[in-house]
């Protein structure tokens, strides 16, 4: 099918800007806003779609006249940021056509992203598209544009592997923990710490069916604190003891020098609970629990350095899934590209029928004031008709022949056009 395909793109990304760059060339929504009712309405773009998160900001162009378009809006972005990012040709990228579009299914499927197989980016697309179709700043070739990425990410999803693991170090926590207890939502989780990191494991594992989150730390009112974030308990570090006999699950993040969690406190708990495993996860450094503690029957212990590893592999699984998910992408790609090109050729011969339909129903006009009443005329009328329609059913016929070649493609759709003298719409 012809690579001709409207579509262009500038972007800044993690792959070409440091963060302070994409901090610096970031649109907000009003941004975004502005961009849109400027591209559309002042440069009188077909389309437009921005898609601005931490990692990227990105500018897809529905435009038959992209050099020009994109030019002006570098310059145009300069000025609402107030900098020079968007000229600098070492810190952004443009693609065309057909690059344009494999390259926008890569993102929505996670295949662009810092972490390969994210999910998050797919809902910051959704976003960005519904707020541009809002203000009616996407058209037909940028709708169905959304429409096959999300068909291309389903089935990526789907049938790969490309997101399954955590990538993320709390996260892994929970499915160690699933290993251990196959059923969280009867587990009482105690964290050790009530800072950031103890906060977003906490969530973690609420996410995953815990109910009971429980929270210890050397200030009693940053635990209370916590605590009441997931309507559970709240215990001095001096009562970790009595807090570790009741806890089937201990996630420890502090900043303590020492031990917080020692092989001696366990022993007596463990016997006191005969025996039930208790799963701890380490998340400090130096480190809050004492490695003996993994000596000890029923005691699961695991430190920054094996959920890295966890994470690590992981990664490595998804990396592996590369090559068949791109392999998806290249298929709904071409599949696209026959959109447009059908799209294209429908156009082209819809307007060759009207433009031959004018020269036949004038030269009617004329043979109807030479022929007597009743003379044939609908007779002639039809026959006219018949003879244009199999006229354009040959072109079309040709058309098809040349459709997998884009030049000689290119090259029917001209001489079609210059023949028939059809203005041509680019």
């Amino acid at each position: 099918m012809s690579d001709q395909i409207p579509l262009g793109l500038i972007g800044i990304s993690h792959r070409t800007a440091p963060v302070e760059i994409r901090e610096q060339v970031a649109l907000s929504v009003d941004e975004q806003k502005m961009a849109i009712r400027h591209i559309v309405e002042d440069h009188h773009s077909n389309g437009c779609l921005i898609l601005s998160t931490c990692n990227r900001t990105e500018i897809y162009l529905s435009d038959d006249r992209l050099d020009k378009t994109t030019e002006k809006l570098r310059l145009w972005l300069n000025e609402l940021k107030q900098c020079h990012a968007y000229t600098d040709m070492d810190i952004t990228y443009e693609l065309r056509d057909r690059e344009v579009v494999e390259h926008f299914f890569k993102v929505l499927a996670g295949l662009d992203s810092l972490i390969i197989g994210e999910q998050q980016i797919t809902g910051q697309v959704k976003e960005s598209y519904d707020l541009t179709h809002d203000l009616n700043g996407t058209d037909a070739l940028i709708n169905k544009l959304f429409n096959f990425a999300m068909q291309a990410k389903k089935k990526v999803h789907n049938e790969t592997f490309l997101s399954d693991g955590t990538v993320s170090v709390s996260f892994a926590g929970v499915e160690l923990a699933r290993k251990i207890f196959s059923d969280l939502s009867s587990k009482n989780v105690l964290m050790i710490g009530a800072g950031k990191t103890a906060e977003l494991a906490a969530f973690h594992f609420q996410e995953n069916g815990v109910k009971n989150i429980n929270v210890a730390n050397r200030t009693f009112e940053r635990a209370k604190d916590l605590a009441d974030k997931f309507d559970g308990k709240a215990y001095r570090l001096d009562e970790l003891p009595l807090a570790l006999a009741e806890s089937d699950i201990v996630i420890s993040a502090t900043s303590s020098e020492a031990y917080v969690v020692t092989a001696d406190m366990i022993y007596p708990i463990s016997k006191k609970r005969n025996h039930r495993p208790i799963f701890l996860i380490d998340l400090a450094i130096p480190r809050d629990i004492d490695p003996e503690i993994n000596t000890i029957d029923a005691m699961f212990l695991y430190n920054l350095d094996d959920l890295q590893e966890i994470v690590k592999a992981n990664m490595e699984k998804r990396k592996k899934e590369i090559p068949k998910s791109m392999k998806i992408i290249h298929e709904y790609v071409d599949e696209f590209q026959k959109w447009v090109s059908m799209n294209s050729m429908t156009s082209i011969v819809g307007r060759l029928k009207n433009k031959l339909d004018t020269l036949r129903l004038n030269e009617m006009d004329r043979l109807k004031a030479k022929l007597p009443q009743n003379g044939y005329v609908a007779e002639i009328d039809h026959l006219t008709e018949s003879i244009i329609n199999k006229v354009v059913r040959q072109h079309v016929k040709s058309l098809k022949k040349v459709a997998h070649d884009p030049e000689l493609y290119k090259q029917q759709i001209a001489m079609i056009l210059s023949i028939y003298e059809i203005e041509d719409e680019n």
